[in-house]
């Protein structure tokens, strides 16, 4: 179960009762003879329930799934080619640019009404989809007949191309509803006349959009699905928060605010796995590492198995929470690099962070209403030669919607820089790459922006500003194209003060005092308490 607490088997047998019978008024499989699958050369996919509780204890949720067990199967498998077994799913960015949107337009042009953003839920989406090829498989407890087995009418959770059907289902009813699909992100629509923006993750519909714009988009997916609104923020609305993704959403109507944070479950769970619930908290994540102290890490044995798979848990929940907390970030790339043999050290630096989040456990990002920007900006940075063991250097970058952060990210650098303009050069090659790829988005959702890329760096300036190599001839070329996109003027290269580039934060250990300067000219702070709606840690 999602809370990690014993099931009720009352609760879990009527689910499973309730989703049978959808299954059976579905017609999702016929029953045909055992012959006709041995007839056909095909062994019958096994099929077995899968039971959760999706909420709190005291706010119980059971579903009960019938899922093919097709996945892990590799005799006898169907070929299925690669881009069958997957469907598209947006960049985080787009959610977070929808929370951007409805504080930055407020109204829809058409009429003036206030816009709004609501989750829509579709029930057993993957049951949707008409099957694509002859599955058979074994009725389920329940409903099981001595000689027969199933036939599949529609495609099922487990079976490997369920997921691509259901995308080309929820697409061909998105587009008959006159919605425009974007060219880059296949999840992402538009209804220009309606004003209606809409993402797809999964079975979550997330549309931004006026009362008018937000009933036909519901009226148009309930012809076809079962459906249910799982949360809707905006003027007039009863509840203003809703969980997606697992991210924590509230809109404060009389600020006109939007508050965004990541599930601080992840925390919580970090600091109880490594026992320390009760320890004292650190100001920063990390520390720089020196010389000294690297070579008496390379001298330490790796740790015992079960405690790397602890160690790369941990990291992944801390991985989690880095996608939408800029200040975790570089920590958490370091402790990714050690996954596949962690040591002492580095369980040393774990429980670093988890002090550093005793003290931080949730971090709120808050989208402030702004006016209409024709901008989208990108900071970048490097730390040059910043791995001491490899000399590689670490690329920041941070992402913004006129004042609201839309993306951050920290990465190693694949090729090692002879000198610091080089990797800051490298770092403008991916700004440049991700601010036009949010340029993309925008103009998905019918909004045209500019790009501007800010640097701190005077030779990555002088670089991107010429032509060719000139003396630097060990550069690949591929990385030369920013220089001619410069040229034809698809962006604005602009010199920033070092202490205003709030990509610093994702490149190296700052001060606390500087980090904190940083995450607050992003939009993000502190907070204390708990929210209403995080799910609690059994």
């Amino acid at each position: 179960s999602n809370t990690g607490a014993e099931l009720d088997l009352a609760k879990v047998a009527a689910a499973s009762r309730e989703e049978l019978d959808w299954v059976q008024k579905q017609c999702i499989y016929k029953k045909v003879p055992a012959e006709q699958a041995r007839a056909a050369g095909k062994v019958p996919i096994t099929m077995k329930w899968v039971d959760r509780n999706k909420c709190n204890l005291d706010r119980p949720n059971y579903r009960s799934r019938i899922v093919c067990r097709e996945i892990k199967r590799s005799k006898n498998a169907d070929y299925i080619p690669e881009h069958a077994s997957f469907s598209a799913m947006p960049p985080l960015e787009a959610l977070k640019m929808l929370l951007s949107l409805m504080v930055t337009l407020r109204t829809s042009k058409r009429n003036r009404k206030p816009l709004k953003l609501r989750l829509l839920d579709i029930s057993r989406a993957h049951f949707y989809g008409h099957a694509q090829r002859e599955i058979f498989v074994t009725l389920p407890e329940g409903d099981q007949e001595e000689g027969m087995v199933g036939l599949l009418l529609k495609s099922m959770y487990g079976t490997r191309d369920a997921a691509h059907i259901w995308q080309q289902s929820y697409t061909d009813v998105l587009l008959a509803a006159g919605f425009k699909r974007s060219a880059a992100w296949p999840a992402i629509f538009f209804h220009e006349r309606l004003e209606a923006r809409l993402l797809v993750h999964g079975d979550d519909f997330v549309i931004l959009g006026d009362d008018a714009a937000q009933e036909f988009v519901e009226k148009a997916l309930r012809e076809k699905y079962d459906l249910r609104v799982d949360g809707s923020i905006g003027v007039g609305e009863a509840k203003q928060e809703f969980c997606v993704l697992n991210r924590l959403v509230r809109f404060d109507e009389r600020s006109g605010t939007i508050f965004y944070e990541p599930d601080p479950r992840h925390a919580e769970i970090l600091l109880k796995d490594l026992g320390m619930e009760t320890c004292k908290p650190v100001k920063s994540p990390n520390e720089k590492l020196t010389a000294e102290a690297l070579a008496k890490r390379l001298e330490l044995d790796v740790v015992d198995p079960h405690r790397i798979s602890q160690y790369r848990s941990l990291t992944m929940r801390a991985a989690f929470l880095a996608q939408d907390r800029p200040d975790l970030s570089e920590t958490v790339k370091c402790l990714a690099r050690k996954m596949q043999g962690p040591t002492e050290a580095d369980f040393g630096d774990l429980k670093r962070l988890a002090r550093y989040l005793k003290g931080n456990m949730r971090m709120v990002q808050k989208f402030t209403p702004q006016k209409f920007s024709n901008v989208v900006s990108v900071h970048a940075d490097s730390d040059f030669a910043g791995c001491l063991l490899t000399r590689k250097s670490t690329t920041g970058l941070v992402c913004y919607y006129g004042r609201h952060t839309l993306r951050h990210s920290s990465n190693l650098q694949s090729t090692v820089s002879l000198s610091s303009g080089e990797s800051e050069y490298y770092a403008l090659v991916k700004a440049v790459a991700s601010g036009m790829a949010t340029q993309e988005l925008l103009r998905s959702w019918g909004i045209n922006v500019n790009l501007q890329v800010y640097t701190d760096s005077a030779a990555a300036l002088g670089t991107c500003n010429r032509l060719g190599l000139g003396k630097s001839r060990h550069i690949q070329t591929r990385y030369l194209w920013i220089q001619e996109k410069l040229a034809e003027r698809s962006f604005e290269l602009i010199k920033i003060d070092t202490k205003l580039n709030t990509a610093d934060i994702c490149t190296k250990a700052l001060a606390s005092e500087a980090a904190e300067r940083h995450l607050k000219a992003m939009g993000f702070e502190v907070v204390q308490g708990r929210s209403s709606i995080a799910k609690a840690v059994v």
